[in-house]
């Protein structure tokens, strides 16, 4: 079995007029990741409007789990009635202990053609962290073309359970991470030609501090390329990943899949 650890299933690309509505539905999504074996998703927020649809989804399906936050492109968003909102939202899945808010996320800087101001991303991605240590969750980083400066506010904030999402930096960056006992998440662009960069990162990561991703409906596998992407997709990224560390696709289902649940708390099933 696998865990999608991070995929957007009320992104609109997937429910435009254009698209087949009906094979694009997240139940449709839902059941073909099932088929090819990904057990569960977590929808991750990117802004207030898709982390409670997100939970809306998580509450109505046992599969799926959630993540509340506010990427760095959205940080105009972020403000004091918008943790607050978050917070009553995480109290009362404690309240029921249901427990389908499993992290804070996705959160961090962008510094890629983004015209929010470097200050103001900074300001709400500390927001978020101190959130996220007020309530206990592990968070799920976005990193673009920022990685100094995130480690450094992660590292000011004295954050553990973090997760650097769609790792794409080099293998120095990577064994910065894993030194500090980080995560480093795994997408389809491992599969993408003239990246042996990534793969060398790939190759060398320690096998409790990997997971794997779709980030569905962007970056599919190479072999679909031009398509939107879906959780039913991510047995290629664990294919590519078995076929660079030298090990069997159930090696790497089987360590993603233990790590995620480590990491996020899902129950965890015949452990040794």
């Amino acid at each position: 079995m696998l865990i999608d650890t991070h995929c957007h299933l009320d992104y609109k690309a997937f429910h435009l007029s254009g698209i087949n509505a009906n094979s694009h539905t997240y139940e449709a999504l839902v059941e073909r990741a099932h088929q090819a074996g990904v057990g569960f998703l977590i929808n991750v927020g990117f802004d207030v409007k898709s982390s409670l649809k997100g939970l809306n989804l998580a509450q109505n399906d046992k599969s799926i789990f959630c993540a509340l936050g506010v990427h760095p492109n959205e940080s105009i968003a972020w403000e004091a009635g918008v943790e607050k909102q978050f917070f009553q939202a995480i109290e009362a899945d404690w309240k029921v202990k249901s427990k389908r808010i499993v992290a804070i996320g996705e959160i961090g800087l962008d510094y890629f053609r983004n015209k929010i101001p470097k200050s103001l991303q900074k300001k709400v991605f500390r927001g978020q962290l101190n959130l996220a240590k007020k309530v206990q969750l592990p968070v799920i980083i976005h990193c673009r073309e920022a990685f100094s400066d995130v480690v450094e506010i992660l590292e000011e904030e004295g954050m553990e359970s973090v997760v650097f999402h769609c790792f794409s930096e080099g293998l120095e960056q990577a064994k910065q991470v894993w030194r500090k006992g980080w995560i480093t998440s795994f997408t389809a662009v491992i599969t993408y030609p003239k990246n042996s960069i990534l793969q060398e990162v790939v190759k060398a990561c320690p096998e409790t501090q990997y997971f794997l991703e779709t980030d569905a409906p962007f970056l599919p596998p190479q072999s679909l390329r031009g398509k939107l992407n879906e959780s039913a997709f991510m047995i290629e990224t664990a294919q590519a990943v078995a076929d660079f560390r030298g090990q069997t696709l159930d090696q790497v289902a089987y360590s993603s899949t233990r790590n995620a649940r480590r990491f996020f708390g899902f129950p965890l099933v015949n452990e040794t």
